[in-house]
Formats: C-alpha cells, structure tokens, sequence
C-alpha cells in the first residue's frame, strides 16, 4: 500500500540570524567568506496517532579571517498526518522523504533572509536526505 501524506502545518519554528558587518563586509569582491552550512531532522511522534513532527534545522555560518561575517540559524518544523506508514519505513520516511518536503521553503527563507540582510544571494544546494539518513544510522552503529 502507498503512503498518504496530508502536510499539516509547516512553520518557523526558531530563526535567528546575525550580520555583524552589515551589507559590506568585504572591500574586495573576490575575497570571499568561508560558508559551512549543517543540517539536522529530527522527528517526533505526537499524542494524535499518525500524527508526526519533522523539525529541520539549518545552520549556515560564514568567517572570513576567523572573523564572523553572517550567521543564520533556522528551525523549520512540518506537522504531517500519515496513512499506511508501517513500522518498517517509519524511521526513513520521517527523516527522508519529510525533510525533503520541507527543505525547498526553508531554502526560501534563508535566501530572503540573506537578501533582506543587504548580502549577495545564497541559495543553499540541495540536500541529499538519503544519504544523511544513512551516515547518521551507520554513524548509530559505530557508537
């Protein structure tokens, strides 16, 4: 049987974002920053069977000269209702095919964000969840 998935809701749930320097943080445009950017899912059951939420965190930071130039911090919640999850495809489907739904909206609010900061555009490449999935599992295993 297909899953059904019915996105509930789907908020910031915490934003903070940092911009010491202001819109010219550098007088050379091709010194640029270092940008790290993490990414966390986790997932939580709710009191409501097949009810979930999916919190997406994105941290992007940029230095230039072990200076702070920008520092963006996001939590993205979704509330997602399910039909047919199984036991078996819970855990992925939560952490995979959830943050994969609300990635692109999270993506939009960190380039506004940025732009609104007076900073060049920053669009974040996409996320493979998949595979974040997997290193986070065989990391599980290793500890």
């Amino acid at each position: 049987m297909d899953v059904k998935t019915k996105i509930i809701s789907q908020y910031i749930k915490d934003l903070s974002f940092e911009n010491p320097k202001g819109p010219f943080p550098f007088a050379n445009k091709e010194d640029r920053p270092a940008i790290s950017v993490t990414v966390d899912v986790k997932a939580n059951a709710t009191s409501k069977d097949n009810l979930f939420e999916v919190i997406l965190s994105i941290n992007v930071a940029a230095t230039h000269q072990d200076n702070s130039v920008f520092l963006i911090d996001l939590v993205y919640q979704g509330v997602f209702e399910f039909e047919n999850l199984t036991d078996d495809i819970k855990e992925p489907y939560l952490l995979v095919e959830c943050p994969r739904i609300l990635f692109p909206f999270a993506r939009r609010i960190i380039y506004d964000l940025h732009a609104d900061g007076g900073l060049p555009p920053l669009l974040l490449d996409t996320v493979n969840f998949a595979e974040l999935y997997k290193n986070r599992k065989e990391q599980s295993e290793v500890n």
